[in-house]
């Protein structure tokens, strides 16, 4: 392992050398898929040029990063709470940045022990969620960060309605200072009020989807409001733009990881993938991921507009919790997955195991050790079991949890998905049939111009009694 790297991809477990024929991937495997690798390279190299990947942009944003921290230590002193009002890409990465890089119990700490504001999200529509949320949450003490890249999300407009609606009647005229919006720089219903009512805005470059956003103003904002070393995780960025963007897949880990995928599928029928990090300061991350993997890839036609289903299903899990649930499945189930654990190399905490019964030997082995070293003997025991029953896992590594590498992880995650709707020749960065479903939603909730939609929905739900007990 290269002890020096920021982050590593280690991958001995994917090949057939390891896990047999059958199941693994062999040199001329790699060998046959070098040429679609090259094509991938150069539709990036194409689509950076046209303006397209904003994502690849944002870690050079040293501009932001002023503004954000000035306008940060203006109002700091106003508030001890942040509330972000996101759904989907507007909330898994940030969510992911505030639990790795923030107390894990960050909101429960008191104001001498916490470093930077306390975070929530308001990222669902549930009354019971948010009925709950207005228990903690003082109002007149926090920022709200409306998120919407469009401006017309319905679940962010209809929780920041509500939310609006107490703040008014908390601190009156006033709520004005309490409220920022992030979305598009110049277009859309959410940039209209902002400039009508004078909030504080940050943009979401118009080039940047919402899964691909979170080191945008989306992430951002909210990352230096907890305290987190927001430059930092640009730099990070950098690092791994820096070192892989435009080489060759051999010497490009996010690239090599996304053809290991589409190998994995193509030629070994394996569409399941599994994120499973070892601590839980890593673990939405996975969530993070299950987004931007399955919102990314799941597409049934490609760029030129051919029929051609294709999607690799993300899962999560979480170590050690999960060899107690999902690991059976992984060992003895169908070999339809491949597993990648994300790890971390230096915890920088750790904590003795007293002596439990000592009157009891079978007990004893465990007296006197450390902790990190039992979390890292069972991940190298999960490791080495899945290798001996045939079933494909890899790892990535960072060296450690600060910002620099959490936004290393970030590119790196963001790049292995561009990458890998480039080997299927399909659009990674849109979301069509998510789109319909918006469209029945609108037309339920009685929003003009579409009628159509709520008469369709009407005309299906006529015929479903017969199959209901």
């Amino acid at each position: 392992m290269r002890g020096d790297a920021m982050i590593t991809f280690d991958y001995n477990y994917f090949m057939e050398e390891h896990i047999g024929s059958e199941h693994g991937i062999a040199e001329a495997d790699l060998a046959s898929a070098r040429e679609k690798a090259a094509a991938a390279l150069e539709r990036m190299e194409r689509e950076k040029g046209e303006g397209m990947l904003g994502f690849l942009d944002l870690p050079s944003e040293n501009r932001l990063i002023d503004e954000i921290l000035s306008y940060r230590d203006r109002v700091r002193a106003d508030f001890d709470t942040v509330a972000l009002v996101g759904i989907g890409g507007s909330a898994l990465g940030p969510q992911a940045l505030r639990n790795a890089l923030c107390h894990l119990f960050l909101n429960e700490l008191d104001d001498e022990r916490r470093e930077g504001c306390k975070i929530y999200f308001y990222d669902n529509v549930d009354p019971y969620e948010i009925l709950s949320m207005a228990d903690v949450v003082d109002v007149k003490k926090t920022l709200f960060l409306i998120i919407s890249k469009s401006g017309g999300t319905t679940e962010t407009n209809a929780n920041f309605a509500i939310l609006l609606d107490y703040l008014k009647k908390a601190v009156g005229e006033s709520y004005r200072k309490h409220i920022v919006a992030i979305t598009d720089p110049q277009k859309g219903i959410l940039r209209k009020i902002a400039d009508d009512e004078g909030f504080t805005a940050f943009p979401v470059p118009s080039n940047v989807g919402g899964r691909f956003s979170v080191l945008s103003a989306v992430g951002l904002v909210m990352a230096a409001f907890a305290g987190i070393d927001i430059a930092g995780l640009l730099q990070g960025g950098r690092h791994i733009i820096d070192t892989y963007y435009g080489k060759d897949m051999h010497a490009n880990a996010p690239l090599l990881n996304a053809v290991f995928h589409y190998l994995f599928d193509t030629l070994r029928n394996k569409r399941i993938n599994v994120l499973m990090p070892y601590t839980r300061k890593l673990f939405l991350f996975a969530d993070w991921y299950r987004q931007i993997w399955a919102e990314s890839l799941g597409k049934e036609t490609d760029i030129a507009g051919k029929k051609t289903v294709v999607g690799l299903t993300p899962v999560s899990a979480l170590g050690t919790i999960d060899q107690h649930s999902q690991l059976q499945l992984y060992l003895e189930g169908p070999n339809d997955k491949v597993i990648t654990f994300l790890k971390l190399r230096d915890f920088e905490c750790d904590v003795e195991i007293p002596g439990l019964y000592p009157e009891n030997p079978e007990l004893m082995y465990l007296s006197q050790k450390s902790l990190r070293k039992l979390n890292e003997f069972e991940e190298s025991a999960t490791e080495l079991v899945l290798k001996e029953k045939s079933r494909p896992n890899a790892s990535i590594t960072l060296s450690r949890l600060d910002a620099e590498n959490i936004g290393a992880l970030i590119l790196f995650i963001e790049m292995q998905t561009a990458y890998a709707g480039y080997l299927y020749n399909i659009n990674p960065y849109d979301q069509p049939a998510v789109e319909q479903g918006k469209r029945f939603t609108f037309g339920l909730m009685d929003r003009a111009g579409y009628e159509e939609y709520k008469e369709v929905f009407a005309r299906n739900y006529s015929k479903l009694d017969k199959y209901i007990l």
